[in-house]
This record gives structure tokens, C-alpha cells and sequence, in this order.
């Protein structure tokens, strides 16, 4: 071994009988000479195996199993929209967004009743007004209204309108 760097890797105080410098020394060096043939006798080698494959590293079978889900879930959806086009190119053209409201009125047919009622009793009596003669004469109060416009006319200093 190298002489000069023996202060280094051996000091000159030890604690006990145990660390002398010489027995360490002897077993170092002859730990040094059987690496050191052990190091002529390695030949180089390249190993060009591919490392190790680990199958839970390479197929995620959870990742496959939510995949698979998800374009299960697209499939259905899709199926359902393609059923939605298919009525509506099939069916009438009619408006599916009514708001349709349900009278909850506990009384509708009382009101119904009540309505043509009043209808029936309407009608009867525009039919019987229809069919009355009149009790006055028309041209008698034509008549009577041309007399008291003159009479107006005569008593007052202006006149009510300029075409009378």
C-alpha cells in the first residue's frame, strides 16, 4: 500500500489493545490483494437483457374497467338521442316542451254546470227578445226628436252646431 497516506487511514492513538495499527493493517491489505484479484479475473459483460416486466405495472385493470364504463355510458346515451331523432322523423312535427298546468279545482264540473245554465238562459232570452214587436213607432219618435231640436233652435241666441 501506499506508505505515505498510512498516517491517514491508521492514527497512532488507539483506545485499546484491540485497534493496533499493525493486525488492522495486515487484515486491510489482504482484503485489498483478494480484491484486487478478484478484479483481474472479471471479464466485462454487457447485459442486454430487457429489465424485468411487471404486469400490474403494464395492464391497469382498474383504469380498463373505468374506461370500458365510461364508453358503456356514451353508447347508452348515444342510443338514447339516436331513439329521440328517429320520433321525431317518424312522429308529427308537434311541440315537446309544453307547460302543461291541471286545473286542481275541486268544484269544475259545479262551474261547468253553472256556465251552460247561463248560456242555456242566455240564448232563450235573445231568442224571445228577437222574436218581441216593438211598442213604439219609429218615425213617431224621429218625428218628435226633429220637433224639439227646432224648438231648441228657436229659443236659443247660438246655434247647437253649424250643419243645423
Amino acid at each position: 500500500m501506499n506508505n505515505s497516506l498510512d498516517y491517514l487511514a491508521y492514527p497512532v492513538i488507539v483506545s485499546n489493545h484491540r485497534q493496533t495499527t499493525t493486525f488492522r493493517k495486515t487484515l486491510d491489505f489482504g482484503h485489498y490483494i483478494s480484491h484486487k484479484n478478484r478484479i483481474q479475473i472479471v471479464k466485462p459483460a454487457v447485459d442486454t437483457k430487457p429489465p424485468m416486466a411487471h404486469t400490474h405495472h403494464i395492464l391497469k385493470l382498474s383504469k380498463l374497467q373505468g374506461e370500458q364504463r365510461k364508453i358503456d355510458k356514451i353508447e347508452y346515451e348515444n342510443k338514447q338521442l339516436c331513439q329521440k331523432i328517429a320520433n321525431a322523423h317518424r312522429g308529427p312535427a308537434t311541440v315537446d316542451c309544453w307547460n302543461e298546468y291541471f286545473s286542481k279545482s275541486l268544484n269544475r264540473e259545479t262551474r261547468n254546470r253553472e256556465l251552460v245554465r247561463i248560456t242555456v238562459e242566455n240564448q232563450g232570452i235573445l231568442k224571445r227578445l228577437g222574436d218581441r214587436k216593438t211598442y213604439y213607432d219609429h218615425r213617431l219618435s224621429e218625428i218628435d226628436w226633429q220637433n224639439s231640436r227646432r224648438y231648441i233652435r228657436n229659443t236659443t241666441k247660438y246655434l247647437l252646431c253649424q250643419d243645423e
